[in-house]
């Protein structure tokens, strides 16, 4: 007996005892809900033949945890892996145009996800509670992302936006999405002029920069120096830091000392040692005293 129901192509009910489950190649579509919360499921293999797959239909499957998708899907519709608590595995083939709403919104166990260049719109919630999420990779061609696309991911430590690398507390981040949206449309632009939070204006400014050499974005690093390691020293941003120390000419001799001091001021500790280093390693010192500043 078929652990399918199949019709006309469509397969609209799996009957079967769970674990690795490979679907015909006679199928065509995966009807609403034909997996929905079967929690017997660990893995799942979609041929290429399936070319749509309607709402839900692994939603609730809790311990499934890889899928291999269709090379010829083109949209993941409304919650199509939603809640599906153990999905640690799974790659967006490039036939992948949509992610829609809530496909992904508490999948726990996601740490990396990489969303292909091909990739038009991500939906509302697409990724909302994958609390374990820690790295993303966003093309620009996915933006504007839909409103909570990535809240309450509050592990996520990484982002790349069309390649421009920051490793920050982005959990922490107040309405990420909305100013993900407006990172994105900065960099398009190359509007620095944007009204953004300096926690993430600066260090995507710095990835930007650091990536594409862009004139115009060293201008403005180089203006505003003083205010985003100041912004860096005070919130013991040591990416930031990390990112000005690798743009040539910011820190001088002039300045560096006023620098390790208010690193000290602030108990900015690792600041204060890569100032110390940078220092070193650029300037010298003229004896130990100062050197250990005593």
């Amino acid at each position: 007996m078929s652990d399918f129901v199949i019709e006309n192509g469509v397969l609209t009910k799996y009957t079967g005892n769970g674990g690795d489950v490979v679907i015909p190649e006679s199928v065509e579509k995966i009807g609403r809900k034909a997996f929905f919360c079967d929690i017997g499921i660990t893995s799942v293999t979609i041929p290429d033949t399936v070319k749509v797959m309607e709402e839900n239909v692994f939603s609730g499957c809790v311990k499934l945890t890889c899928v291999r998708l269709s090379n010829c899907i083109e949209r993941l519709e409304f919650g199509t892996f939603s809640s599906c608590t153990s999905l640690t595995s799974i790659v967006i083939p490039d036939s992948v145009r949509i992610i829609g709403n809530g496909v992904f919104a508490g999948c726990t166990s996601l740490e990396i996800f990489t969303i292909g260049d091909n990739v038009k719109s991500i939906g509302t919630q697409a990724f909302f509670a994958c609390k374990n999420l820690k790295a993303v990779n966003i093309p620009e061609s996915a933006f504007p992302l839909g409103m909570d696309a990535f809240s309450y991911c509050k592990n996520l430590k990484e982002l790349s936006i069309n390649g421009y690398t920051v490793r920050k507390n982005f959990g922490a981040v107040e309405n990420l999405t909305g100013k993900l949206n407006q990172v994105n449309s900065m960099l398009h632009h190359k509007d620095f002029s944007v009204k953004l939070e300096s926690d993430m204006k600066y260090p995507f400014i710095l990835a930007y920069y650091l990536r594409t050499k862009d004139e115009t974005a060293l201008t403005y690093i180089k203006k505003q120096f003083s205010r985003i390691v100041t912004y860096a020293i005070e919130h013991n941003d040591i990416e930031t830091i990390e990112a000005l120390t690798a743009v040539d000419n910011l820190f001088t001799k002039k300045n560096i000392d006023k620098l390790i001091e208010k690193a000290i001021d602030r108990n900015a500790h690792e600041i204060y040692i890569l100032l110390l280093n940078y220092k070193n390693e650029h300037f010298g010192y003229a004896d130990i005293k100062k050197r250990l500043k005593l």
